[in-house]
């Protein structure tokens, strides 16, 4: 009786352990993969880094050098000094946030409808909105600028943020984490004698708080990062963003990639700081999406 059981057993063990060492191999593999990929993704910003605190002439003569044989922040000095690099720091900020309060805004009021109301040709105007997004932008630079000129919001914050902030991604994130909403609650709500902006209000918008901090990490770096749309509408230099005066800095008859890579790193710190204080919502509303998705 004992030696068969110590043979179960001995064959229990055989038949685990190659198993668990797979499970092990797998995780040393996948852990090496993603700190090489991790490792990827920091060098260059750590080459950005360093050559900030290189001195001008040596950026490309020390290029291959890991640490810098001399540290000077004359970079940063010449980047508040030189030009109106605080100017664009806060027409960033004016634009990034506004841009993101607007088009969260604007999201959250239509999906509500399309997720919860049933009304005519409700799929139709969904999916016509949808496929808008496959317009490549470009297409849509005249007849926008156009609208500008006309509305006379050249080199104006609204003309940088209006025109953009009807975002069909937003929309589509919105509708989709409302559709994964409990109806007995909202229509608990309704017994109780809420309006239907009460509900929203008092109801759906703090369960869908998640999905909101989700959208406004990601259309404040849209908004941050955008190039094209605030460069063909800004027109006067104390109207710059940080990316259309970053990218002025290089140009066919100078190149400051002193200024250039100072510049780049200071601008890399708001939406840090801003993923650090909303990355619990962040991961919430990105996580609770395939709920959403698959209803």
């Amino acid at each position: 009786m004992d030696a068969s059981l110590a043979r179960r057993e001995g064959t229990a063990q055989l038949t685990i352990g190659p198993g668990r060492w797979q499970r092990t191999l797998s995780k040393v593999v996948l852990t090496t993969l993603f700190i090489a990929l991790g490792i990827a993704f920091l060098v260059p910003f750590y080459w950005m880094i360093v050559s900030s605190i290189r001195s001008p002439e040596r950026i490309f003569a020390d290029s291959s050098k890991l640490f810098p044989t001399e540290v000077t922040f004359v970079s940063y000095q010449n980047l508040f000094s030189e030009i109106a690099y605080g100017q664009w720091y806060l027409n960033s900020i004016i634009i990034a946030f506004g841009f993101a309060v607007v088009a969260v805004t604007i999201c959250t009021l239509a999906a509500y409808p399309l997720a919860r109301f049933e009304f005519p040709f409700r799929n139709a105007i969904f999916f016509t909105i949808l496929a808008s997004q496959m317009l490549p932008f470009h297409l849509l630079l005249i007849p926008l600028f156009m609208m500008m000129v006309n509305f006379k919001m050249i080199d104006t914050y609204i003309g940088v943020i209006l025109p953009l902030a009807a975002h069909p991604f937003g929309l589509f994130y919105m509708r989709q984490y409302m559709l994964s909403l409990s109806s007995e609650i909202l229509d608990a709500a309704r017994v109780d004698g809420a309006s239907e902006y009460q509900v929203f209000l008092q109801v759906v918008l703090p369960l869908v708080r998640p999905a909101i901090g989700t959208l406004f990490i990601l259309f404040s770096l849209e908004g941050w990062n955008d190039l094209l749309w605030p460069l063909i509408v800004l027109r006067t230099d104390e109207k710059f963003t940080l990316a259309v005066g970053i990218s002025g800095l290089v140009g066919l008859y100078r190149e400051r990639w002193d200024l250039v890579m100072a510049g780049a790193f200071l601008a890399t710190f708001p939406i840090v700081i801003l993923f650090l204080f909303m990355q619990k919502q962040f991961i919430a509303g990105i996580s609770s999406l395939g709920s959403g998705v698959e209803k």
